[in-house]
């Protein structure tokens, strides 16, 4: 006799269960998309227990009887009819295993009802078994009540994590699809506590209502979705929130992409906050890769990395204020001894919900307390942990004292620079070519984007304070030069251009056996960078060349930065990267060192021609204190 043999029919659909409904939350993605399917506009999540008990109620199409019935049997599905609605899905389900699959692993009822009909139905099931079957009397759209699940699965409920772990992730999963569906209403209440509400008025104000309201100011709208400032990085990646055809998906290549267009912005560690929500042709696309319907493969990858890359990378780009962060004064203490009742009562109004709440409104929300704010510790060097009532600049600070009024870096006021510049060519040039250099400097300046804006000093012989449009920016001023050499030296290498001069007095470095191993293994890239590099003996080389480089620090110091950052690098992309960066970071200003105002001037205007504002380590190089900040921290608004 054979030992093969066909499972009992409720033994298969538990292990089927295994696979769709991994946890409560996987359970109401199921059901919440079902919801979806059937046109609802109204959604209510009730869960207890860590989600063993779930009441589940939409304003969506209904059932009929005969549907009913049919909805827990295992592949019914009223989303595709043949293999060919496979590759070309505009639905959320379509294996018809979910209601099956809860329904085997739960006792469950399912009451609903059609726009059209006079009476409705509702069915109990418990662990896969129709028990009841009567008709009722309820409005349109479907309810479905849950109660023990796994209770005849001991090993699956052993493997539940505690009840706050999986109301998390129960919450992680109702906001995903909160933001993929902003034009449906979405409730959710934990133990009889309202977690998560949408109103269903548009992806901006569902962005407020699940992030608040400073989160949307610091979001910037792009093709497919939106991409947050430096303020809004995070430490995980647990905001980046991707979708394609406004279905929640994991995408391996949507995620790079991202990441690597926000590459020199961010810091080593952080994250960015993203919404990317991908329109695509559905035969493009394959989610018939895992049950969970998590998992998507694009067929052709390339262009959605690409597409993605170029969006982002130039909206982080195009906007010098979306990677600046700003000084902002906090709330100012209210005395309420000095407030009569009625002014009492229009305090306590502007704490209410965001239930209201339109869009337009933000423009009068100035006031309301701000959520999920990055602390302003992590975005500049040089403020203090404390609370405060009122704007206070740090006691060092006193400008540098300059002869007559501080320089504006307007067209007129930058002929001088020009005139400066032609100094620095040799008595041996001809007229002609003494012309032509100011001809290409003036031309240069000219197509500087800079308007209305003034060189006030340095601050701390580390900081350029300009003003700028009505507001204080602060550079820093290593920084400014860093970005400024890197991209010269990225363009420089690019194009094969980077020069070489020879030392008279070659540079004598002793090194370890594991940075000789390096060296000898990463020699070309040095030799790409302009070095020239010969071992003197078993530990000592000499460095006959070096990069023509204004350099503030010593090229023995370059070289070694250089090679401790190859340690850490392997592909060929990685290597260069890491060389242009040390070699920009070394050799740029140092803190700590006085600047004149032309020189000030030039770094400005070369920052602000390149048009990028964060080191290539991910520092912001600027951050501003806007004129209404400063007036609200005086106490003159």
């Amino acid at each position: 006799m054979g030992i093969i043999k066909i499972l009992d029919e409720s033994l298969s659909n538990m292990i089927a269960a295994g696979e769709v409904v991994e946890n409560p939350a996987s359970l109401i993605k199921e059901l919440l998309e079902n919801s979806l399917d059937a046109d609802s506009k109204y959604v209510k999540i009730d869960v207890k227990k860590g989600g063993k008990d779930i009441k589940f109620t939409d304003d969506g199409k209904g059932m009929s009887r005969e549907d009913l019935l049919l909805c827990i049997e295992r592949h019914a599905t009223s989303k595709i009819a043949s293999k060919e609605d496979l590759f070309n899905l505009n639905t959320y389900g379509f294996r018809g295993e979910a209601l099956s699959s809860i329904a085997a692993v739960s006792k469950m009822i399912i009451s609903t009802k059609r726009k059209d009909d006079s009476i409705g139905y509702s069915i109990n099931v418990s662990g896969g078994k129709i028990t009841n079957l009567k008709e009722i009397q309820k409005s349109s759209g479907t309810e479905i009540e849950i109660k023990d699940l796994f209770f005849n699965t001991p090993a699956r409920l052993k493997f539940l994590r505690k009840d706050t772990t999986e109301n998390t992730k129960i919450k992680e999963i109702v906001l995903q699809e909160a933001i993929a569906n902003p034009s449906v209403s979405i409730i959710l209440c934990i133990d009889g506590k309202e977690s998560i509400r949408t109103s269903g008025n548009g992806i901006e104000n569902t962005l407020i209502e699940l992030f608040g309201v400073s989160v949307l100011k610091n979001l910037k709208n792009v093709e497919f979705g939106y991409v947050g400032n430096l303020s809004l990085t995070r430490s995980t990646k647990d905001f980046i929130f991707t979708f394609v055809n406004s279905r929640p998906v994991k995408s391996k290549i949507i995620e790079e992409a991202l990441i690597d267009a926000y590459y020199t912005h961010l810091m080593k560690g952080k994250y960015p906050f993203a919404i990317i929500n991908l329109k695509v042709d559905p035969k493009s696309i394959d989610v018939n890769v895992h049950p969970s319907k998590k998992i998507i493969k694009f067929s052709d990858e390339n262009k959605i990395y690409h597409e993605i890359y170029s969006v982002v990378n130039s909206a982080l780009n195009i906007n010098k204020d979306f990677t600046t962060p700003i000084l902002e004064v906090k709330k100012q203490t209210v005395d309420f001894d000095e407030l009569d009742i009625n002014e009492v009562k229009n305090l306590n109004n502007q704490k209410n919900s965001f239930e209201n709440f339109e869009i337009n409104d933000i423009k009068r929300m100035e006031d309301v307390k701000e959520e999920n704010k990055i602390s302003f510790e992590e975005n500049n060097m040089f403020s203090k942990k404390k609370e405060v009532s009122s704007f206070e600049l740090p006691s060092k600070f006193s400008p540098i004292k300059t002869e007559g009024k501080p320089l504006a870096l307007t067209i007129e006021s930058l002929d001088n620079y020009a005139e400066k510049e032609v100094k620095n060519i040799t008595s041996s040039n001809s007229i002609d070519s003494i012309e032509n250099k100011i001809s290409n400097i003036k031309e240069d300046v000219s197509k500087t984007p800079l308007k209305n804006v003034r060189i006030i000093g340095q601050f701390s012989n580390s900081f350029i304070l300009v003003e700028e449009d009505g507001d204080l920016i602060i550079y820093d001023q290593h920084i400014v030069h860093e970005r400024i050499l890197y991209e010269q030296l990225k363009s420089e290498y690019s194009q094969h251009k980077i020069s070489s001069q020879t030392l008279l007095v070659p540079i004598k470095v002793s090194l370890t056996l594991k940075q000789i191993e390096l060296l000898k293994e990463k020699i070309n890239f040095f030799e790409d960078f302009g070095f020239e590099i010969d071992q003197f003996n078993d530990l000592d080389f000499l460095i006959r060349s070096v990069p023509s480089l204004k350099s503030k620090d010593s090229f023995e110091n370059i070289f070694f930065e250089v090679l401790e950052g190859l340690n850490k690098v392997n592909s060929k992309n990685e290597v260069i990267e890491s060389m242009i960066i040390s070699m920009s970071c070394r050799s740029a200003i140092k803190a700590n060192e006085k600047l004149t105002i032309s020189e000030m001037e030039k770094l400005i205007l070369d920052l602000h021609k390149i048009g990028r504002f964060t080191c290539p380590h991910g520092r912001p190089i600027t951050f501003k204190i806007n004129l209404l900040d400063m007036e609200k921290g005086f106490k003159r608004k």
